[in-house]
């Protein structure tokens, strides 16, 4: 019992000195790379943490267990926009009106209904639409590289500028930090849960599900500390963005990723709710505080019980 309390320990000390490092670092290569702030945010933060993801869709693929890839895919989506946005909302109220953010969301919107209508009436991904996510990631990596900050941003990006050598460190160990802190708090929960004769359809959906998503959580969080509501919103949606065109599409030439119905009928309608609605609030303008984020974690709850009630 006192090993997993203590890899609990270890991984939110971790979890919270990376987060500490990693967006003055963020915002200090920013200036060096001469782009904005949020871009860095959604190259480093949003598809570093979006890293763990890959690797475990990929293996996922090879292994031959398909639903496993749409699980964490979605799952992650999920998670992201109703745990992680809901968090950091009950803290600060997210301002919404970056017009960054809103084109972003434009392409999570459009991603989601590419991988969502094939996967209705083929109930697989098909490989053109593989082909085409990878396209997608590639364009859309080369547009964020070559995005120029404005003036305002420029003076405040160079008031907060570390040496090279310092923002090299912050970004590398802040990166490492959050994935390694959230891996040993999550072996160590797991742990402390088998002790305790939890099920493992409980661990799945709750100590993995959200423990995958502490590193984006610590992001948005410190980001926020840092006043960068733009870097907090766009790591989150970013890594939706990853998640989908790096995740699904670099898999999809793996495998061939057929998916079940239980997750057409649950978790997919899920995460296009919850895209949709953030949709309309980052579209609409209108700050995210801590009501929405209570109506976010309600229908996060909900979405679990339904889990629950199936596998059981």
């Amino acid at each position: 019992m006192i090993i997993p309390i203590l890899m609990l320990a270890i991984g939110l000390a971790m979890l919270l000195t990376a987060a500490h490092v990693i967006i003055p670092g963020t915002i200090s290569i920013a200036h060096y790379l001469r782009i904005p702030a949020h871009v860095v945010a959604v190259l480093l933060i949003a598809a570093g943490t979006s890293a763990p993801e890959l690797v475990v869709a990929v293996q996922a693929a090879l292994n031959g267990t398909p639903e496993i890839v749409w699980g964490n895919i979605i799952g992650s989506n999920i998670t992201n926009i109703l745990v992680v946005l809901s968090i950091t909302g009950l803290l600060f109220k997210i301002n919404t009106n970056d017009l960054a953010i809103k084109r972003d969301m434009l392409l999570l919107i459009a991603l989601t209904a590419l991988i969502c209508l094939p996967a209705y009436y083929f109930y697989s991904l098909p490989l053109f639409v593989g082909f085409l996510l990878v396209i997608i990631l590639a364009s859309y990596t080369f547009f964020l590289v070559n995005q120029k900050p404005g003036e305002k941003e420029t003076e405040k990006n160079l008031t907060e500028k570390l040496s090279f050598q310092r923002t090299l460190i912050y970004c590398f160990f802040g990166i490492t930090g959050l994935i390694l802190g959230a891996d040993t708090m999550i072996k160590g929960a797991v742990e402390l849960a088998n002790n305790l004769s939890i099920s493992k359809t409980v661990i799945g959906l709750t100590i993995i599900a959200f423990g995958t998503s502490l590193p984006e959580i610590a992001a948005a969080v410190a980001s926020l500390f840092h006043r960068r509501f733009d870097m907090a919103l766009g790591s989150i949606i970013g890594s939706n963005i990853f998640n989908i065109v790096a995740g699904l599409g670099i898999t999809r030439f793996v495998s061939e990723l057929q998916i079940s119905k239980d997750m057409l009928s649950i978790g997919m309608p899920t995460m296009i709710f919850a895209t949709f609605t953030l949709a309309i609030f980052i579209l609409t303008r209108r700050p995210i505080g801590k009501i929405i984020s209570c109506y976010f974690l309600t229908i996060y709850f909900i979405f679990l019980w339904l889990n629950l009630v199936i596998s059981g």
